[in-house]
């Protein structure tokens, strides 16, 4: 695993759960609660984990809520992170990824080192909360919001410095690593999966 030593890990918390019908960063999957299984994968890699997410403080974490009163998405969440972020590189996870792996979160923030932001990118499609952004790329990001930009996806298409990872194989199946918990059925099999785990 690489190391990111001078790296914040920002968790996004601050969804709705619409589909699932309920709060789903509580639901376990093998024994851990979904946004537990974020957390560990992050902070194995990260000197520091903000949990962002609006009206989603916790006093038990380092939580803020969002910069912007109108639910403005995952990138004012981005916007707050890299606010808060102590250090220049930092890993950017939704809330709901529960097979996220630390070897990932290393390896994708050590191509900080030569991009703006590098997004693996699978199945014909970029997978913005699950990468990292230098910190300083706050002013465009602040920029695109106040510009009417609600998508992290335009958002990195108007930017220069992108690196695009899409040999993922590596850090295990990308269509298990890169899975996000959204509805009931995505629960079923995640929970499937998790079981495999268990010894």
């Amino acid at each position: 695993m690489t190391e990111g030593p001078g790296s914040t890990g920002v968790i996004l918390i601050g969804g709705m759960s619409r589909r699932m019908g309920r709060d789903k960063l509580s639901l376990k999957i093998g024994g851990q609660t979904i946004l537990n299984r974020v957390q560990v994968a992050v902070e194995a890699v990260c000197a520091e984990t903000i949990f962002v997410g609006q009206g989603r403080l916790d006093p038990e974490k380092f939580s803020i809520s969002d910069l912007r009163p109108d639910r403005a998405g995952p990138l004012a969440g981005i916007e707050a992170g890299l606010t808060a972020a102590s250090h220049p590189l930092v890993f950017v996870a939704a809330g709901d990824l529960p097979f996220l792996n630390s070897d990932l979160v290393g390896d994708i923030l050590s191509r900080l080192q030569t991009s703006s932001a590098a997004v693996p990118y699978h199945s014909g499609r970029p997978h913005p909360l699950c990468a990292a952004y230098r910190r300083d790329l706050l002013p465009e990001v602040t920029t695109a919001l106040d510009g009417g930009v609600r998508a992290v996806r335009q958002f990195l298409n108007d930017i220069g410095g992108v690196d695009y990872v899409e040999n993922l194989t590596a850090y295990g199946d990308p269509t298990v690593t890169l899975m996000n918990v959204n509805s009931p059925e995505d629960l079923a099999r995640a929970r499937r999966i998790g079981a495999e785990e268990l010894p």
